[in-house]
C-alpha cells in the first residue's frame, strides 16, 4: 500500500472519528427566544439567559458524569461578580460560582488554566471565544473562569439539564459551556460554537429595582416640600 494511499485512510478516519464525537451543544430554552450557532459561538440576547445542554453522541457510553457549567466573565466585569444558577433536571438544583483560578485567561489554553476539568492539552484556545465577547464589550482582555457543579447526570434516563439565574447577574458578554467529568477527567465537552455567550446587557434584580423605585420615590418626596416651602 502506497504512503499516498495510507495518509488517504488516515485521514477519512480521523473525519469519521470527527463526526461521531460525542459533544453537548447549548441552546435556549423558554420563556427565552431562541439562539442560533452563528458559527462561531451561539448568543443570546436574552438576559438573564435561560438555556439547557443537549447531548449528540452515545449517550449510553459516554453520556453520564458529573454535570460542570463553566462560566468565562470577562475580565473588566469580574469586580464584585457573583452569580448562581439554578438547575433543571438536575441533582443539584441551585449552585453558585465557584472561581476555578484566581489568575485571568487573557492567552493561549483554557487548558492550561484549569486543573478541574481536566481538559485534553491545547483545548479551547482564547481566539475562539474573545473576539465574540469584544464584538459586544470592547473593553474585555480575557476572562476570569468559574464553575458549576450540578452533580451526576445521566443523558440516557433524564430530559436536557436547564439553567437560569437565581441571584445575581450575568455580564454582557460572558460565556458557558458544559462539560461531563468521570473521577475528576473529562469525557464530554462542548465545541467552541456550540458554548452560550450573554450579549444582553443585564437586567436588575427585583431587589434592586425595588430599592431603585424606593430611592426614585423618597427623591420625588424630597423636591416636593423644597418646591411647598
Amino acid at each position: 500500500m502506497s504512503k499516498r494511499i495510507v495518509v488517504l485512510l488516515a485521514v477519512l478516519m480521523l473525519a469519521v472519528v470527527g463526526a461521531n464525537a460525542d459533544t453537548l451543544h447549548g441552546y435556549c430554552v423558554s420563556p427565552a427566544s431562541p439562539c442560533i450557532d452563528n458559527g462561531t459561538i451561539t448568543p443570546t440576547t436574552n438576559n438573564p439567559p435561560y438555556f439547557a445542554f443537549s447531548f449528540s453522541g452515545n449517550a449510553k457510553k459516554h453520556g453520564s458524569g458529573d454535570f460542570l457549567l463553566v462560566g468565562l466573565v470577562p475580565d473588566n466585569r469580574n469586580t464584585g461578580f457573583s452569580l448562581t444558577l439554578d438547575g433543571t433536571n438536575t441533582t443539584t438544583t441551585s449552585v453558585a460560582a465557584s472561581l476555578a483560578n484566581p489568575v485571568e485567561w487573557n492567552s493561549g489554553f483554557l487548558s492550561a488554566l484549569l486543573s478541574s476539568p481536566t481538559f485534553p492539552h491545547n483545548s479551547h484556545p482564547l481566539s475562539a471565544y474573545l473576539p465574540s465577547t469584544q464584538g459586544v464589550d470592547p473593553g474585555a482582555n480575557g476572562y476570569f473562569a468559574y464553575v458549576f457543579d450540578f452533580g451526576a447526570f445521566n443523558y440516557a434516563k433524564k430530559a436536557d439539564p436547564e439553567f437560569s439565574v437565581g441571584s445575581g447577574a450575568v455580564p454582557q458578554g460572558t460565556v458557558f459551556f458544559a462539560t461531563l467529568v468521570d473521577s475528576g477527567k473529562l469525557t464530554v465537552d462542548t465545541p467552541n460554537s456550540a458554548s452560550i455567550m450573554e450579549t444582553g446587557s443585564p437586567v436588575p434584580e427585583p431587589g434592586t429595582l425595588v430599592m431603585l423605585g424606593s430611592g426614585i420615590l423618597g427623591l420625588a418626596g424630597v423636591l416636593r416640600r423644597k418646591i411647598n416651602l
